[in-house]
């Protein structure tokens, strides 16, 4: 098999199984003896299609790859502008910054700016999520019609924290508090011990749309802060949205 061949088969489990993969996931699947997927992983590895996590051992997508990825994905001009927010509010707070879409039901972390504390809190470009189960994944299904989300979510929501919505109706609840106030919270959800607030913004001309959050330990989530990191999100998301004609925002200014 070429390195290629490789890069392809591993790209497509990784589709497959909506996460990284280890050399267990490349055996069993791909019918690759062990010598052969450890040695494929590897060359892989060095040149930037792979990056495995030391601890986990598992591999997520390469910078190479996500780069590319971030390239294809900037036809507009919306991601610089969320980027832009993002290395603002890093300065102003600190905290790690993220940048996200919505895919079906998950989202998908495009960009990630670490913060500046000592004590960080860190999630791999590539990592995906339940949806109603982050303060990004709300954010963004907030800007669909109640009748969309009960479509995407027909069969009931996916188990989860028990500070996640745990129904459809109960999901439509904490949406329309979203919508009403124009950011969403998440507090020992999808990560235990990680806080986050989120808002989404979408550009009218190129129908993208796309989360921000600050993400932060949850022992400091206090009722203020979190109002804090909210004002500051809620202040960028304005004048991107004024920016870029994003009709929400333009009429969320006042």
């Amino acid at each position: 098999m070429s390195i290629l061949e490789g890069t392809a088969d591993v790209l497509r489990l990784m589709s497959r199984l909506k996460r990284g993969v280890t050399m267990s996931d490349v055996v069993e699947h791909l019918g690759l003896p062990k010598s052969t997927a450890s040695r494929m992983l590897k060359q892989l590895s060095e040149y930037g299609f792979l990056e495995r996590d030391s601890r986990t051992l598992v591999y997520h997508p390469g910078l190479l790859l996500l780069e590319v990825a971030h390239q294809v994905r900037r036809n507009s001009s919306l991601a610089d502008h969320v980027v832009d927010a993002l290395e603002d509010l890093r300065e102003a707070t600190g905290h790690t910054g993220y940048l996200s879409v919505l895919d079906v039901r998950e989202v998908l972390v495009l960009r990630v700016l670490p913060g500046k504390h000592s004590l960080r809190v860190m999630t791999n470009p590539g990592s995906r999520s339940p949806a109603a189960a982050t303060s990004t994944g709300r954010a963004l299904l907030a800007r669909l019609p109640d009748e969309d989300v009960r479509r995407l979510y027909a069969d009931g929501l996916p188990g989860g924290a028990a500070a996640s919505p745990q129904t459809v109706e109960a999901l439509l609840q904490a949406l329309g508090g979203i919508r009403q106030r124009g950011w969403a919270v998440a507090i020992d959800e999808a990560v235990s011990g990680v806080a986050s607030v989120s808002c989404a913004v979408a550009d009218p001309q190129s129908a993208e749309m796309q989360a921000f959050c600050l993400t932060f330990p949850s022992g400091m989530a206090t009722p203020a802060e979190v109002e804090r990191v909210a004002a500051l999100l809620v202040k960028q998301a304005v004048r991107i949205g004024c920016t870029v004609g994003d009709e929400y925002w333009l009429n969320h200014r006042g």
